[in-house]
């Protein structure tokens, strides 16, 4: 179960940085220029700060202890879920009263609504949030060794990916050379 939680945690984590990669590629200067801040995405050469990329110290360290200090309250109130439902059931291995990840937070009400009450049915959602994950860490990995060893930001890079498909499909209709020319 440790082993398991831990994926969840990492699997969710990777979720939010691969969105959040991407996010910050397309909207980080339109965003700063509108909040009269500076745009670190700009400062970095139009990629995201990155341990390989350079650029972590342009963050504000206001920031990462925002960062820490609500990383560190999750963990809390993950803990804390975790030994009540622990303490409620002696057998909740066997039970499966607590599941590894499950912190009691859903406030869209996905787990319970796509996934039904059906225990089965939860099961798939748990299993659909894993494989999500790690194609997501997997994405993430990816990201930071394609901006490493090109020095090109990732939506530069495949910007099929990160624009409207119908855009996408005019300009590969438009740029094509023609089929036939006529004489």
């Amino acid at each position: 179960y440790t082993y398991r939680e831990a994926e969840i945690k990492h699997s969710r984590l990777a979720m939010l940085a691969a969105a959040g990669w991407i996010m910050a590629e397309l909207w980080d200067t339109s965003i700063a220029e509108a909040l009269g801040l500076p745009s670190v995405i700009e400062a970095n050469g139009g990629r995201d700060p990155s341990i390989l990329n350079g650029g972590l110290g342009l963050i504000s360290p206001f920031y990462w202890t925002f960062v820490v200090a609500l990383t560190a309250a999750i963990e809390l109130r993950g803990e804390y879920v975790k030994n009540v439902a622990k303490e409620a059931d002696k057998t909740w291995m066997l039970s499966g009263s607590w599941i590894p990840g499950d912190l009691g937070f859903d406030p869209l009400g996905l787990y319970t609504t796509l996934g039904g009450s059906d225990r089965r049915a939860k099961y798939l959602m748990e299993t659909a949030e894993l494989k999500n994950g790690r194609l997501a860490m997997t994405a993430v990995v990816v990201f930071v060794l394609e901006e490493f060893l090109s020095g090109k930001p990732v939506v530069q890079l495949t910007p099929l990916f990160f624009k409207p498909f119908p855009q996408v499909v005019e300009e590969l209709m438009m740029g094509a050379d023609p089929l036939y020319q006529q004489i």
